[in-house]
């Protein structure tokens, strides 16, 4: 036999360490869109979950093996896996570098046979919970009293016309806009998808009912869909989800603003009864009128009493300014008659000289007795008009002094101010235990605090107690 020699030469190329080969088939891999967000159905074998929480196990069928790690699974809470039981995993097909294989990293895994579609509906409410997609932060408010409303359902659904009877009775004054769409089956989400988009951009309504009757969790699974739900988180229009009954829970309830029992409760919560408004806009303008007309009678009470102060200020400057005018007055008249009898005098004396001595002294002494008789009548008569004067300015007087609170004060009363002595005490129930009080006295000012008080018909005179 011929012997052939074979020549090795050296590659051109550097060669490669083990730990460099595996992280380029890791990138490989790991940068795959095919191998990232798969699901992967097998039956498990050697499930160990591990004291860090992390749970390790194998997915095979009848021609192979699949390595499947799930890090932090007991933080999850999940149920145990065992072993032999058939699954569908989610996640991404990553490598194991320390061993040199690659391994598929489950995020969350359905027991097969053992209600599919509600496993699906919880890993899908975990995922969207974990991003923050029902937090009630990033909620919008439903408006009090909307004008226009977007209703998103079918056009032949039962929901639609239960809606429109609610909002018709309810609230006669408000528009509703149907945005129709198909509400089951897999055309429906990207269907209702489309119908909150046009009800987003029509800039037509303030609120969103996304409704649809009830039904089996399969008649309702096109709301359970992840797209739907991010759409409904994006909305710039509050949302409230009317889906099902009662008892039904969609992920599209969890995303929406508000989560109403049924589509007629949906109606509710934006149409409130107008008969309720009417009776509460009553109740409002009632309590309105009564603080209003509160306001007034403190207004004018205030008023009143500062307008009597007013009065009394000027009363007692204008009857002070009569009595100087009148004293002036009285002394001006007896000035004056005093100069008018002394020229009559003295032109009476200066016709003396002239005439006979004894028939002018005659007439003379005649008319000093008629002179001297008017002079008495004259002040007699100024003497009684300014009695009557001055008896009116006394009268004034003494009117004033007994509505003079500082004449009251000097009596022996007090004035008692509330704290801040903004306004006059006339009752106990003004000034309460703890509060306190200010006496105005002739000559100053006492604070204190109530301790206790009592009415006067009160013979024990501690029902309420007295006062520091």
């Amino acid at each position: 036999m011929d012997e052939v020699e074979v020549t090795v030469s050296a590659s051109e190329k550097h060669p490669l360490t083990v730990s460099e080969l595996t992280r380029v088939i890791r990138g490989l891999l790991e940068s795959e869109p095919m191998l990232a967000g798969i699901w992967v159905r097998g039956e498990t074998s050697n499930v160990k979950l591990s004291p860090t929480g992390h749970l390790f196990f194998t997915l095979k069928d009848e021609n192979a093996e699949l390595p499947c790690v799930f890090f932090g699974f007991r933080r999850e809470h999940r149920q145990q896996l065992a072993d032999g039981v058939e699954i569908l995993a989610f996640g991404d097909i990553g490598v194991y570098e320390k061993k040199g294989t690659y391994q598929l990293v489950v995020r969350d895994f359905i027991v097969r046979g053992e209600g599919e579609l509600a496993q699906r509906f919880e890993m899908l409410k975990r995922k969207l919970a974990g991003e923050g997609l029902f937090d009630e932060e990033h909620k919008l408010p439903i408006p009090a009293l909307p004008r226009r409303v977007g209703i998103v359902t079918s056009r032949e659904a039962a929901a639609l016309t239960d809606v429109v009877r609610v909002l018709s009775c309810r609230a006669p004054y408000l528009r509703a806009i149907l945005f129709p769409a198909l509400v089951q089956g897999k055309k429906a989400p990207p269907s209702i998808i489309s119908a909150l988009k046009r009800a987003e951009g029509s800039g037509l309504v303030e609120v969103i009912l996304l409704v649809r009757g009830g039904g089996s969790l399969e008649d309702l699974w096109c709301f359970n869909d992840e797209k739907l739900a991010r759409v409904i988180y994006g909305l710039k229009i509050p949302l409230i989800s009317g889906i099902g009954h009662e008892i039904d829970f969609t992920i599209a309830d969890f995303v929406a603003d508000r989560r109403a029992p049924t589509p007629s409760a949906a109606a509710e919560l934006v149409a409130p009864d107008i008969v309720a408004l009417r009776k509460n806009l009553s109740n409002a303008s009632q309590q309105l009128a009564g603080a209003t007309l509160n306001r007034l009678r403190l207004a004018l009470t205030g008023f009143r009493t500062v307008k009597a102060e007013r009065f009394a200020a000027s009363v007692v400057e204008r009857l002070s300014r009569y009595d100087e005018a009148l004293g002036g007055d009285a002394h001006t008249l007896a000035r004056i008659a005093r100069q008018w009898l002394q020229a009559a005098k003295h032109a009476v004396e200066e016709q003396a000289v002239r005439l006979s001595p004894r028939r002018v002294l005659g007439r003379v002494r005649d008319g000093m007795a008629a002179l001297d008789s008017s002079a008495e009548m004259l002040i007699a008569g100024a003497k009684r008009a300014l009695g009557v004067r001055l008896q009116s300015v006394q009268l004034a007087q003494a009117k004033l002094a007994a509505i003079d609170p500082e004449a009251t004060l000097s009596r022996g009363y007090a004035l008692v101010w509330d704290e801040e002595q903004t306004r006059i005490l006339r009752s106990i129930e003004e000034a309460p235990v703890g509060s306190g009080i200010v006496a105005e006295l002739t000559d100053g000012y006492l604070r204190a605090r109530v301790s206790k008080s009592s009415t006067k018909g009160d013979s024990k005179g501690e029902r309420r107690g007295g006062s520091e």
